[in-house]
């Protein structure tokens, strides 16, 4: 079996349910399983006729959308590997991954990211054909609409395509988002792929009947295993407009299950506070149906029911205060998946006791995804939880968690050398994280490896633990931590947009742009304020001894954000290096 044998298991078990959901004008719109099929064999016939064969590289440059996840699986239905390309990457990291991986067809989803490739040498002198899935108006020879490809004078038959796959064959391969240098291939196979996802949703008990909105990006692995959850257990995926406009997608999709990263969370929890703290009564009232909510979880994490008194407590807050929340989430959300970066306990809590678990995880794109994942019946905040299935795990003496498993990566695409680097000689992956395992088997993720501080003192720092801290202060956007080989620590700060606004009208500011709103007296005085309850938290050596506020916000265009919403230390480290050295002097 592969997860493209699995697709088809599904589609002929449930033809007319519900496959996709999708957005067009702010409208929405469905495809059953067989009209994905449809779609799918249509998208594979055309490709077969531009000429992709079995082990070439297919690259999808787009944003995540419904043909997206169609065409990861046509492609490798054609045997051929799917190479995602971030859409809000440099275009010069563009023009390496295509290099690299070697690709003659390039499928592009629109006219600026068109725009940023055209003119590359890479593109004029490597790539053979590009496919638009949006239509703009072009004049250029190499370019064919998505639509236009669309063929039944195949003479490859899909299915048997489909059968032909082994499992030991190259399915993808994803760049890893380089937060410390140049992006490395992960090359996947169809037998890491099927042991990710034949392991991962019935440990979660997610089925057919499930309902998901989308939004990472497929480019990401995380966004990737969400689709491919939906080939292997026939779920249906709710395409989200845009990260924008996620809180309105949400009332009409209606998603049982959602996949994300702590960022999404932290917005959401800020934007609960915000409406809780309008009034001292609101509060109080939200504050015991909170207290209740953690009792019941407790019996929950116990397998205890709670005592009559309790559960009708529970009932009522349920009702009360806690469904507006559920009402905002679409209503029908049982739990949410959190990746890609630790979330922080106090967040994991609160939506605990509101009925609504995130289920923290920990992966890589090395492991496929989660290779450790909290579930509705074992889970510990503060943790990403126990090993999934066959999963094999260790501790070095640094403290660095070691993987063995079938979800371990084949090799680093084209790069020996960093693949033998990456395991120990009795065959374990080097994870490049700092954890710790408890007695019960759950894994605390401390930091990254390369990530480890050491100031002159010769005294270690866990940068991402004091990053953590400022999770729950809503004022703080970013905060960079800087201090190798130095006397003291420092941080680069960047306030969030909405909070500083917030502030604006609560003290009447006279300032109405943000880039001088962060420099405000009043604004000035809560990040001291905020900065030095973090410092109270830490041992002496650890503690910010003196930061800078900057006047705009880190972003993946920016150059300071991974795809995935984390910081890039050592690429911030160069952008800011002059402020860095300022607060030395």
């Amino acid at each position: 079996m592969t997860l493209l044998t699995r697709f088809l298991e599904n589609v002929k078990r449930r033809p007319s349910h519900t496959a996709v959901h999708y957005f067009n004008n702010g409208h929405k719109y469905s495809l059953n399983w067989q009209q994905t099929y449809d779609f799918i064999e249509s998208y594979f016939q055309g490709l077969q006729q531009l000429g992709v064969a079995k082990g070439d590289s297919v690259s999808i440059y787009s944003n995540t959308c419904k043909e997206w996840g169609f065409l990861d699986l046509a492609i490798m239905a054609s045997g051929a590997k799917t190479v995602p390309l971030y859409h809000s990457s440099p275009v010069e990291d563009v023009e390496y991954v295509l290099a690299h991986c070697g690709a003659k067809i390039l499928i592009i989803e629109n006219e600026t990211l068109y725009n940023k490739i055209k003119n590359t040498s890479i593109y004029k002198e490597q790539i053979t054909k590009a496919i638009l899935i949006n239509e703009f108006k072009v004049d250029d020879p190499k370019c064919i609409y998505l639509k236009d490809i669309i063929t039944e004078d195949c003479p490859i038959a899909f299915e048997d395509s489909i059968r032909s796959v082994r499992i030991e064959d190259d399915a993808t391969v994803i760049y890893t988002s380089g937060t410390s240098g140049e992006p490395k291939g992960v090359l996947l196979t169809h037998e890491q792929v099927l042991s990710s996802v034949t392991e991962v949703f019935p440990l979660l008990g997610v089925t057919h009947n499930d309902c998901t909105l989308t939004f990472l990006p497929y480019s990401h692995v995380l966004g990737r295993m969400e689709l491919w959850g939906s080939y292997f257990c026939g779920y249906t995926v709710g395409y989200a407009e845009s990260i924008e406009k996620i809180k309105k997608n949400l009332l009409v999709v209606k998603p049982t299950v959602i996949v994300g990263v702590p960022r999404i969370f932290e917005k959401i929890y800020f934007g609960i506070i915000a409406q809780i703290d309008i009034s001292k009564t609101k509060r109080k009232v939200f504050d015991r149906a909170l207290e209740v909510g953690r009792l019941v979880a407790e019996c929950r994490k116990n397998r205890k029911s709670p005592s009559w008194s309790l559960a009708l407590k529970y009932q009522i807050a349920r009702k009360v205060v806690f469904r507006t929340i559920h009402e905002k989430l679409g209503g029908n959300l049982r739990f949410t998946v959190s990746g890609g970066a630790p979330l922080d306990p106090e967040i994991g809590n609160f939506f605990e006791s509101c009925g609504l678990p995130i289920l923290e995880g920990y992966g890589l794109t090395e492991s496929t995804a989660p290779i450790f994942i909290n579930t509705m019946f074992e889970s510990k905040p503060g943790t990403v939880g126990k090993a999934i299935g066959e999963v094999r795990a260790k501790l070095d003496d640094d403290g660095e968690i070691l993987i063995k498993s079938k979800k371990i990566m084949k090799e680093y695409y084209r790069n020996p050398e960093a693949t033998q680097k990456a395991f120990t000689e009795d065959g374990y992956f080097r994870t490049g994280d700092i954890g710790e395992i408890d007695s019960q088997g759950f894994l605390k993720i401390t930091d990254r490896k390369k990530d480890l501080i050491k100031t002159a003192g010769g005294k270690f720092i866990a940068p991402q633990k004091l990053q953590n801290l400022f999770a729950t202060a809503p004022l703080i956007d970013h905060i960079h931590v800087h201090g190798d080989k130095k006397k003291y620590v420092v941080a680069l700060v960047t306030l969030a947009k909405d909070h500083v606004l917030t502030l604006k009208k609560q003290y009447q500011l006279k300032e109405s742009s943000f880039e001088k709103l962060v420099f405000d007296p009043t604004v000035e005085n809560s990040v001291r304020s905020c900065i030095a309850e973090v410092n109270q938290k830490l041992a002496s050596y650890e503690t910010i001894k003196r930061y800078k506020v900057l006047d705009h916000e880190f972003s993946i265009e920016g150059g300071q954000l991974t795809p995935s919403l984390k910081m890039k230390r050592k690429r911030i480290d160069e952008l800011y290096k002059s402020d860095l050295d300022s607060l030395y002097q």
